[in-house]
């Protein structure tokens, strides 16, 4: 009976070292890991605030040129026209912020990646 929890004990003894030692060694790689999540969700945030201040000046624009169109005079017709136009315009530029928005997901998704890829 002793000799085999001789045998046990030496047998577990390496693999508790392991387990116990590898936490200590990879704490670096974890610190490094979460410093660069934190660097790209600061960059996914000013992303989506710039997008954000971006698409709040479009509205203004529009709306700056829908008033300035009222103040002459125009028929039901142009009326239309100009509302349709605008509709246009705002529809194109909620677009190209769309686009924009997922190239800058595309872009921090890559550079996640990359920094996996490269840290193996």
């Amino acid at each position: 009976m002793r000799t085999q929890l001789k045998k046990t004990t030496l047998a577990v003894l390496p693999l508790a070292g392991l387990l116990w030692t590898a936490p200590v060694a990879f704490a670096h790689d974890t610190w490094d890991h979460q410093a660069e999540h934190e660097d790209l969700n600061a960059e996914h945030r000013a992303g989506h605030q710039a997008l954000n201040a971006e698409h709040q000046a479009e509205h203004e624009e529009l709306n700056a040129e829908h008033e300035a169109a009222h103040q002459f005079p125009m028929t039901a017709r142009q009326h239309r026209r100009l509302h349709r136009r605008l509709a246009r315009e705002h529809r194109a530029e909620h677009q190209y912020l769309d686009a924009e928005h997922q190239a800058q997901h595309e872009g921090l998704n890559a550079e996640h990646q990359y920094y996996h890829d490269f840290n193996r």
